[in-house]
């Protein structure tokens, strides 16, 4: 067959083709010339040679056409024709019209879209959508490149070639292949369970999300991260990003997108006709969707539906009994010599498990299968965690970090950006102990004082209490209207966390033991190694050229943000107080280190969402006086292991 270059000016049929237009993965497009009628513009799709050795090839392009050839809508792009050209090896053509407008990507990429051009442009693709699925048709890979816009600047809705006829029984696609395009793919697509048309409505939420805020809602380098991130995280709140947007569009594309397509719009038009509301302010109704399968925290909110007309900072008011009781992942880890004792084996669930669905087929995975990570377990008095995991008596995920031995500390030869009260690096063997797999978020922390925490002295210090009366809170502090239940509890200071611990049950960490929670025996600087990686966690970016975020967000929303043990957020999201009196570090070799006897400021661990890659290394150490409400930071619990 021609290369693209050798068919431009050459005629298919009664067609000229004239320049290409696009090089898909199953057909390259051209625009062309139909010369028996008035010389019109249209585009030419010719499938790539290599697909016609597939033995049901012929059957799923015919498949194909007859498809989009039922459909009739104004803003469904039109099948002109459907032909075989024997004249130079066999190829086989769709015909379709011809829109000079380019594609939405191209639109998106000119920079961010008006709110009223975006609202005309989802109108029109709700249409079309809602139209097709009354036909028994579902896209299935709905995303900007398929969105083409005529000379007017109207959306078309083009290639139907992936979409299957609902009222046919026909499984012509390989056994575990997978169907769309992993940005936009629902769910229930990458576990390659059935589809229906709510696998769309979460690929328009996707794509709304993307021409309102100018970039995915969910990124990744990989498959892999890209399948976690669909089928166990929410993106954070689209007015972060663009702050002439009411949070109700938050809540309106969170159930677009949402994890159970049951709870999901149940046609294009509703979808659209609650974005239009909420974009202009109006009254919408705003339900409650089930808690993510990675977390243990529900969503906050008294009821299953609240009416509003702009949404209210949500607040979390959660008994430990409504909490559902939720499992979640731990990686891999290498065994940790220890010089003292025989260090304790946790199970883990492997991400290979992931890795290995992804090489085989992700679309052979279903809903009758093991998961790819495990599952939430909702509303059960004896939870099914995975060894090395459980929930403490105030129902808040741990987990364990064996015993072990690592270097604490900088190395100016390994780190340039080892500071001072860094120095020296040096071998600390420590003592097995629970750790709370997130940082406390809203929720967690309000049932503390939901339960009198603020009013009862046996959780606080003598001096801590005494400066709780002297102040006369009686809660903790929001700087900043609470959007998510989910996200970090901050704002505290270390008096209120040492306090939550206490009522936990637990203790604050010491810097030792939070610093091998996140570094570990290779005593890495960034949870994923010793370079940093744009994106990979919740901080300021901006001087690598990224983004610089507002406020945290939900807690585990980055994936890569994990350490070795499983536990999250150590490098951003919000900074965390520790138990230990800042002071110079020992030279010495140690067991158990529990820093100075006193002093007159508290250490803080970890970067937030306001540091940069330098200040969020995870050796960095900050400190302020424990009567101070440090304005991006909470709190994390561990709880101490009995010796085995």
């Amino acid at each position: 067959m021609s290369t693209k270059k050798d068919l431009i000016g050459q005629q298919i049929g009664q067609y000229r083709i004239i320049a290409p237009l696009g090089n898909g993965t199953s057909a390259m497009v051209y625009r062309a010339q139909q010369i028996r009628a008035f010389d019109r513009d249209v585009a030419l799709k010719i499938m790539r040679p290599e697909l016609l050795g597939e033995p049901t090839f012929a059957e799923r392009l015919m498949t194909e056409a007859r498809t989009i050839a039922t459909l009739r809508h104004p803003n469904i792009l039109r099948l002109i024709e459907y032909f075989t050209d024997d004249s130079d090896g066999e190829k086989l053509c769709l015909v379709m019209d011809y829109m000079p407008g380019g594609s939405l990507g191209t639109l998106m990429a000119e920079g961010l879209m008006m709110i009223a051009r975006v609202e005309t442009l989802c109108a029109q693709i709700a249409a079309a959508l809602s139209y097709a699925h009354r036909q028994g048709v579902i896209h299935r890979d709905l995303k900007p490149q398929n969105v083409l816009l005529d000379e007017s600047g109207n959306a078309m809705l083009s290639d139907f070639g992936i979409a299957k006829l609902l009222s046919e029984n026909i499984s012509m696609t390989r056994t575990g292949a997978i169907i769309g395009t992993p940005a936009y793919m629902s769910p229930e697509q990458w576990e390659g369970a059935p589809i229906d048309n709510r696998s769309d409505i979460y690929s328009f939420g996707v794509l709304v999300y993307e021409m309102l805020s100018g970039q995915l809602p969910f990124k990744a380098d990989t498959a892999t991260s890209m399948m976690f991130q669909h089928l166990h995280l929410y993106p954070q709140p689209i007015e972060l990003l663009r702050d002439d947007l009411n949070p109700s569009v938050s809540h309106v594309l969170r159930r677009a997108i949402a994890k159970k397509r049951e709870e999901r719009y149940d046609s294009a038009d509703a979808f659209f006709e609650t974005l239009r509301s909420a974009l202009h302010g109006e009254t919408i109704t705003v339900t409650r969707l089930s808690p993510l399968p990675m977390n243990s925290y529900s969503m906050p909110s008294e009821d299953d539906i609240d009416t509003m007309q702009v949404v209210e900072p949500m607040r979390a008011s959660q008994t430990l009994a409504s909490r559902p009781k939720i499992a979640a992942p731990i990686t891999p880890q290498t065994p940790i010599p220890d010089k003292r004792r025989t260090g304790l084996s946790i199970g883990v669930i492997t991400a290979l498990v992931v890795a290995v669905a992804v090489a085989l087929g992700v679309g052979a995975l279903s809903r009758t299968t093991t998961p790819p990570v495990p599952t939430a377990v909702v509303g059960t008095s004896a939870p099914a965690l995975p060894e090395g995991q459980r929930l403490d008596g105030r129902g808040v995920l741990q987990t364990l970090i064996p015993a072990g031995c690592f270097t604490m500390g900088s190395a100016p030869a390994r780190d340039l950006d080892a500071a001072d009260d860094e120095l020296p690096a040096r071998e600390v063997c420590l003592s097995a102990v629970w750790t709370d797999v997130y940082e406390v978020t809203h929720s967690d922390y309000q049932a503390f004082v939901d339960a009198g925490g603020y009013s009862d002295p046996s959780f606080w210090t003598t001096e801590g209490f005494a400066w709780l009366t002297s102040t006369g809170f009686a809660s903790a502090e929001d700087r900043a209207a609470v959007l998510d239940g989910r996200e970090p509890r901050i704002n505290l200071s270390w008096y209120e966390a040492d306090a939550y611990a206490r009522w936990r049950g637990g203790r604050l960490p010491t810097e030792a033991e939070w610093e091998y929670a996140a570094r570990g025996a290779d005593a890495r600087l960034y949870a994923w190694g010793d370079g940093y990686q744009l994106g990979y966690s919740i901080i300021n970016e901006s001087s690598r050229g990224g983004t610089a975020p507002t406020r945290p967000a939900a807690v585990g929303s980055r994936p890569t943000d994990r350490s070795w043990a499983g536990v999250y957020d150590l490098v951003g999201n919000a900074c965390e107080w520790v138990n230990d009196w800042y002071a110079s570090y020992p030279t010495e070799p140690s067991d158990d280190p529990v820093g100075a006897e006193t002093g007159d400021r508290r250490v803080i661990r970890g970067g937030n969402y306001s540091s940069s890659p330098a200040t969020a290394r995870l050796v960095v150490r900050g400190s302020r006086a424990p009567d101070s409400r440090a304005r991006a930071c909470g709190v994390r619990v561990v709880t101490s292991a009995p010796e085995s």
